[in-house]
């Protein structure tokens, strides 16, 4: 699907996805999962990490067990992973073409959130990218326990700012993003063929 020249009258509000979609957080995991991986004498580069963005953190780390061979606790590398990513705030970015579609819509439609992600580590994102306290609601895996492609998290946020779903639109940049919100009863729009991350910058 393809960015309308204008939004539907009918919309009310629109959810974004957060990691890949409102901000390019490419580099600041992959230097946390690289920075905690060293420690265990595990190598792990941009290219590999880059063909596996759709995984859990859990199925990455699993993956990455297979492939190399080599011993490591995924529960402890998990653990870690927030600290190690909030050492690298600085290498998040805004993603153009939605951080100009929820700047342009900030005052005119509710604006929420709806993250797989931990919390701590989707909070963080999204102030450093300068848009957190545009947003009306932010729900992450915690809120509902349960990940995409399950509609819950896009549910529960057009619950919380209080508009029915087939008035949200939601922006997305996986396959299990997308399901999700059509799940949810909501259009989306796939940002993917107006914005891919380059792996080859880390």
């Amino acid at each position: 699907m393809t960015m309308p020249a204008s939004l539907p009258a009918d919309i009310e509000a629109i959810i974004f996805d957060c990691d890949g979609t409102l901000a390019d957080t490419f580099g600041a995991h992959f230097r946390a999962f690289r920075d905690i991986l060293a420690d265990y004498q595990v190598a792990f580069d941009a290219e590999f990490y880059h063909a596996r963005l759709g995984l859990s953190r859990y199925q990455l780390l699993e993956d990455l067990k297979q492939t190399q061979g080599k011993p490591f606790d995924e529960q402890a590398v998990a653990e870690r992973n927030t600290a190690a990513f909030l050492k690298h705030l600085s290498a998040i970015r805004p993603i153009p073409y939605t951080h100009d579609i929820l700047r342009s819509q900030y005052g005119r439609l509710k604006l929420a959130v709806a993250s797989g992600g931990q919390r701590p580590i989707v909070e963080a994102t999204l102030k450093a990218i300068g848009v957190r306290d545009m947003l009306d609601c932010l729900v992450t895996i915690e809120d509902t326990g349960v990940g995409k492609p399950a509609p819950d998290l896009y549910l529960l946020a057009a619950e919380q700012i209080k508009v029915d779903p087939r008035f949200v639109l939601a922006y997305e940049d996986s396959d299990e993003g997308m399901e999700a919100a059509e799940r949810a009863g909501m259009r989306v729009i796939d940002i993917r063929p107006f914005y891919r991350t380059d792996p080859a910058r880390w």
